[in-house]
């Protein structure tokens, strides 16, 4: 009996060794187990993060070359015209309106005139204003002329493919994005105005009420109105770009006539020319007469009282010389009759 006992507290303390052996290599696993996905969420965490940072990186890399590209743009040649079709079509949804300034001196008006036409016609655009003059032998010409913005460096270089002698250009931007959205913002709150006083205008039931909503109603509608013809105007000056040109040629008379040869030629231009001193010398006299009439008027308007005055003095010493009332002849004494007695006495 004693064996026995001994026996079974023999095999009752391994059973109890195997459980705790147990025990102690499922909680080592356990551990390795948390401690193996807690490293596999930290890599995931920290690839995560790196592959945020890589992201951050690249569009702050995307982000600070955008505008190098841009400065490095407006270094070269052209650069403006590649802006203004970039703040046209792209996602930053910019409203920026061009101008420029041309003054061309063609070597032939009239061939650089047409040239001119048909590079507007090919750009797609049109001409706004138009006025042309010849001054002094100068054939000059001015033009507002509206392109397409994605199109507009490009019609400033055709332009620069015209023949000519001198070329200058002009280029400014405005940047109208910051009033584009105020303007829409406004126009926005304004609608949802008109759409409660309209709510209010269907439930009214008073006279008085329904006239007070409908002039707030008018007011309204006039800004929605006015808000709207503004945006429309920015748009179009978005879309199309201005441009103002001056085309002109000097001593354009000179160069259009060709040499002069033989008699005939000599006797039209000395013929024209006495015919043109003699209008010079006329028009000097028409200005002449023009300039000095107002004193030539105060001179007869002070000179005929003078005349008058003067010739009744001369007249006068006359009129005191003659009677008033007419005199008799005065009367011859007859002679005396002799007598008969005397003379024969």
């Amino acid at each position: 009996m004693g064996i026995k006992k001994y026996g079974y507290t023999f095999l009752l303390m391994i059973m109890a060794i195997a459980l705790f052996l147990g025990g102690c290599t499922s909680g080592s696993s356990n551990m390795n187990s948390a401690a193996s996905t807690a490293n596999g969420g930290a890599a995931v965490t920290e690839q995560s993060s790196d592959a945020k940072a890589d992201v951050n990186s690249e569009s702050a890399a995307s982000s600070a070359e955008a505008p190098v590209a841009a400065v490095g743009g407006e270094a070269g040649g052209g650069s403006i015209g590649e802006i203004a079709a970039a703040g046209t079509g792209a996602g930053l949804n910019q409203k920026l309106i061009y101008k420029a300034n041309l003054t061309i001196e063609a070597i032939d008006y009239d061939k650089a005139a047409s040239a001119l036409r048909n590079t507007i016609h090919q750009a797609g655009g049109y001409i706004l204003q138009f006025q042309d003059g010849q001054y002094s032998g100068e054939m000059s010409s001015t033009y507002t002329i509206k392109v397409p913005a994605a199109s507009f460096m490009d019609f400033i270089d055709r332009l620069n493919g015209i023949e000519h002698k001198k070329f200058e250009r002009q280029i400014s931007g405005t940047d109208v994005t910051e009033e584009y959205v105020d303007l829409q913002s406004r126009l926005t709150a304004q609608q949802v105005v008109e759409e409660r006083l309209l709510a209010f205008m269907d439930k009214a039931t008073k006279a008085d009420d329904l006239v007070k909503f409908s002039e707030q109603l008018a007011t309204v509608q006039e800004n929605i109105e006015r808000l709207k013809g503004r945006i429309r105007y920015l748009d179009n000056n978005v879309s199309y770009s201005t441009v103002e040109l001056r085309l002109y040629q000097p001593n354009a008379k000179e160069d259009t006539l060709s040499v002069e040869d033989g008699l005939g030629d000599k006797m039209s231009k000395a013929l024209q020319d006495s015919v043109n001193a003699m209008i010079t010398v006329l028009q000097g006299l028409l200005v002449f007469v023009a300039g000095a009439l107002p004193i030539l008027l105060l001179l007869v308007i002070i000179g005929l009282p003078l005349y008058w005055l003067r010739g009744k003095f001369r007249s006068r010493p006359k009129d005191q010389a003659t009677p008033s009332h007419p005199v008799a002849p005065p009367v011859k004494e007859e002679a005396k009759e002799e007598d008969p007695n005397q003379l024969n006495g």
